[in-house]
C-alpha cells in the first residue's frame, strides 16, 4: 500500500506542476496581448430620460444614443452600450426589446441583445442591458455610431442609457 501512495503522490506533484506551467503561459500570453493594445480617443454620450419604443414593428434610433466621431489613421474600436429596460409582460406571448447597432447607417445584424419574457405573470419586469462590439482595422474617415432597438408592442421603454466608443491603435 505504501508503494502505490508513493506513485499518486509524485502523478499529484507531475499534475500539480503542468497546472502551473499551463497556467502562466496562458496568464503570460493574456499580459502580452494586453500591453499591444494603447487607447487613442474615447467618445461617451450619456442619457437619463425614458424612451418609449413605439411605433411597434419598427427599428427605431434611441435618442441621444448616436456618437458622430473622426479616426485621424485606421484604429481598431470598442463599442459599448447599457441601458436599463423596462418589459410589460404578456400572458399569453413573448414581450420584449431588441437592440442593435448601427454603423455609418446600416444595422448590424450582430451582435444584438434580446431582453424580455414569455408568457410574463408579473406587471413590469426590469433589465439591465450590456451590448459591446469590437471593430479591428476600422478605416480613418468620419464616422457614425448609434443605438437602434425593435420591439412588437408599444409599451416598453428604456432609461438612463449610455454609449462609450474606444479607439485602440493598430
Amino acid at each position: 500500500m505504501g508503494k502505490a501512495g508513493s506513485i499518486l503522490g509524485i502523478i499529484g506533484i507531475f499534475l500539480g506542476a503542468g497546472g502551473l506551467g499551463f497556467g502562466f503561459m496562458a496568464w503570460n500570453t493574456q499580459n502580452s496581448m494586453q500591453a499591444n493594445l494603447t487607447a487613442q480617443d474615447i467618445w461617451s454620450q450619456y442619457d437619463g430620460d425614458a424612451f418609449i419604443v413605439n411605433p411597434p414593428y419598427t427599428y427605431l434610433h434611441i435618442p441621444n444614443m448616436s456618437i458622430v466621431f473622426d479616426l485621424a489613421t485606421t484604429a481598431s474600436i470598442h463599442i459599448l452600450f447599457m441601458c436599463n429596460a423596462v418589459i410589460f409582460p404578456d400572458p399569453a406571448d413573448y414581450a420584449g426589446i431588441t437592440f442593435y447597432f448601427s454603423v455609418d447607417g446600416v444595422r448590424l445584424i450582430e451582435p444584438k441583445v434580446d431582453v424580455g419574457s414569455y408568457e410574463g405573470s408579473s406587471t413590469r419586469d426590469y433589465f439591465s442591458v450590456a451590448l459591446q462590439h469590437s471593430i479591428p482595422s476600422f478605416s480613418s474617415g468620419t464616422h457614425n455610431i448609434t443605438v437602434m432597438v425593435y420591439s412588437a408592442d408599444t409599451t416598453h421603454f428604456v432609461s438612463r442609457c449610455s454609449l462609450t466608443i474606444q479607439s485602440l491603435a493598430d
